[in-house]
């Protein structure tokens, strides 16, 4: 994990694109050394509907840069300003996800302080992940999506009862990305970046 602050970037990591990219809010809190995750609502139309994600959301026209979508997305979906909360630490490398024809552009903040949630629509609940389970053998699972017949297995995080998988899974892999080696030095780095 000490190479994941190192990697980040001040630059965009791709070309804003309205309806084809978007961004998430990679937001840390240093002293537990944990990240906030989201359990989406049970929405129809919805195709991320009940999953446990980042907060976040597709890039609108009047974004400026993957960081706008971003706080604009947080302050929406869980009522954090992150530009009065929050350090902007950097942007990780963008994805794509498997499910839909998008690029997303994860964007690493740090909490300075204490925040209040609100939670929009969008949001059934929230939770602080320890980036600990993250790296925990006995956290890991399969998810298993049943679409048209097939069966598709996902590599899968399970906490307290919920099961992150896909795209989120992925970003929290990039973010641990040694294992359990070292699983807290990204919580010293935070506070020396």
């Amino acid at each position: 994990m000490g190479r994941f602050l190192d990697s980040l970037s001040q630059d965009e990591p791709l070309r804003l694109a309205v309806g084809v990219t978007a961004a998430v809010s990679v937001i840390l809190r240093k002293r537990m050394g944990e990240v906030l995750m989201i359990k989406r609502a049970e929405r129809s139309g919805d195709p991320w509907s009940g999953q446990v994600a980042f907060p976040g959301g597709r890039v609108s026209a009047e974004d400026g840069s993957f960081r706008e979508t971003a706080e604009r997305e947080t302050q929406e979906e869980v009522g954090i300003r992150l530009e009065e909360s929050a350090r902007f630490l950097g942007y990780m490398e963008s994805v794509r996800a498997k499910t839909r024809d998008i690029r997303v552009a994860p964007c690493v903040f740090e909490l300075t302080g204490r925040v209040r949630q609100r939670l929009g629509d969008e949001v059934a609940s929230t939770f602080w992940l320890p980036l600990t389970a993250a790296v925990a053998a006995e956290k890991r699972s399969s998810y298993v999506l049943r679409r048209g017949g097939r069966r598709i297995s996902f590599p899968s995080i399970v906490y307290e009862g919920q099961e992150i998988w896909g795209l989120t899974e992925r970003i929290l892999s990039m973010i641990v990305g040694g294992g359990a080696r070292d699983d807290l030095d990204l919580v010293g780095r935070i506070e020396r970046y």
